[in-house]
């Protein structure tokens, strides 16, 4: 039984997933890049001189402050990093928890499997 519901769930996930990827294939883009008049390689090397007439407000605050105030050209960087440097701490702190954790479970496990054998005691 317990196989069949793993194998089931494993099912579901994958229908799922197949129909999230054609849901979002079939969705227009929001971006193609065609019609801008941004050049990427500029903007890196002078972000002050970005127009941000047609951009949204978090987009231009973004480009335009992103490098005074953290000093980094990268910035998605600048955002992990430098403005949720603490969120992505605590959440490196979780990961390392649950594995830490896991591990334990496991190798508790299987240290008494042993000793309930007779592999454990000499």
């Amino acid at each position: 039984m317990k196989k069949f519901l793993t194998w089931v769930s494993l099912a579901v996930i994958f229908v799922a997933g197949i129909y999230a990827c054609v849901t979002m294939a079939a969705m227009p883009r929001t971006y193609d890049g065609q019609n801008a008049n941004v050049s990427v390689y500029d903007l890196s090397r002078d972000p002050s001189s970005y127009d941000d007439s047609t951009a949204d407000g978090a987009a231009a605050a973004i480009i335009q402050q992103n490098l005074e105030k953290t000093h980094a050209v990268n910035d998605v960087t600048s955002i992990v990093f430098d403005f949720r440097g603490y969120d992505t701490m605590g959440e490196a702190f979780i990961l390392i928890t649950a594995v830490a954790g896991s591990m334990v479970i496991l190798f508790t496990h299987k240290e008494k499997k042993g000793k309930e054998d007779g592999k454990g005691e000499e």
